[in-house]
């Protein structure tokens, strides 16, 4: 059995073996049912934890998406009639493989204590070397999710950079690559600067202004910036980006709060007329 690793193999569960067909699958459900039912069993203890181990393997193997999923976890290859050509042995990769599994599964908190664990058991540990390009960016991208979602945004920046940089890098860019690049811009612009001080804040907005933002994202980012130079007392530098905001959106709006803070410091010029008339 595999759950020395923390996780099942959903073929021991179910006593088929990896090239078993469907009806296999049904038939050998039905009678360990059957078999572990509570009714069955008196009351045993462990018998509803077995029912429902094998309720969960049935679902998984029943379906074919998902048990393709599955066989590519186990590094299973499968010849045209169906026989195992090939097992997976080494530890490290089944143990990605099985970190995928489980943030597919949704086991987002299991799957992160895992893969803090390869991360410490193995030396110079890669994701990409034990997955195609497209299950590595999966599990990147999930991978940063479930770090968002606990709030370690430094550690969620970690995996959505690395699979924007490869995504850029790579021919399949469109895959997730909007995406990513939003999750990125929202931790930078909201998540970290909006609870940081005016200079950290600044850093993290150059951070932001590295990604392929469009015009209105950009102008976005750079009265950010203005506001934040405002904080410092650095009225110039407040005035040069927000100049450059509205360079590239002039009907921004929030600009008028901006200059009438900056208004007693600094002449704006056409600054302050461009900003009165966005504002009419």
């Amino acid at each position: 059995m595999l759950e020395h690793h923390g996780f099942a193999n959903y073929y021991e569960v179910l006593k088929v073996d990896q090239a078993a067909c469907t009806d296999e699958i049904k038939r050998s459900f039905r009678k360990l049912v059957k078999e572990y039912h509570p009714d069955s069993n008196g009351n045993k203890p462990g018998a509803e934890t077995k029912v429902k181990q094998v309720i969960q393997a049935y679902k998984m193997l029943s379906d074919r998406s998902r048990r393709d999923q599955y066989d590519r976890m186990l590094g299973v290859v499968k010849g045209r009639n169906g026989s195992i050509l090939k097992k997976w042995q080494d530890t490290a990769n089944f143990r990605a493989r099985a970190t995928l599994m489980d943030l597919l599964e949704h086991r987002g908190r299991q799957a992160l204590k895992n893969y803090d664990r390869l991360k410490r058991d193995v030396e110079d540990f890669s994701l990409l070397s034990c997955f195609s390009f497209k299950d590595f960016i999966d599990c990147t991208f999930l991978l940063g999710e479930e770090c968002e979602k606990q709030r370690r945004y430094v550690e969620a920046l970690e995996f959505y950079e690395d699979a924007y940089i490869r995504l850029e890098q790579g021919s399949r860019r469109q895959y997730l690559f909007g995406e990513i690049k939003d999750r990125i811009q929202k931790i930078y612009c909201r998540r970290l600067a909006r609870s940081a001080g005016p200079k950290e804040a600044i850093e993290y907005y150059e951070k932001a202004l590295e990604l392929k933002l469009d015009k209105s994202e950009a102008a976005q980012v750079y009265k950010k910036m203005a506001e934040s130079y405002l904080k410092l007392g650095d009225y110039y530098s407040a005035a040069a980006h927000l100049n450059l905001a509205l360079s590239l959106k002039p009907n921004l709006r929030g600009v008028q709060r901006v200059c009438d803070k900056l208004t007693p410091h600094i002449r704006l010029n056409g600054l302050a007329s461009q900003a009165s008339h966005v504002t009419q």
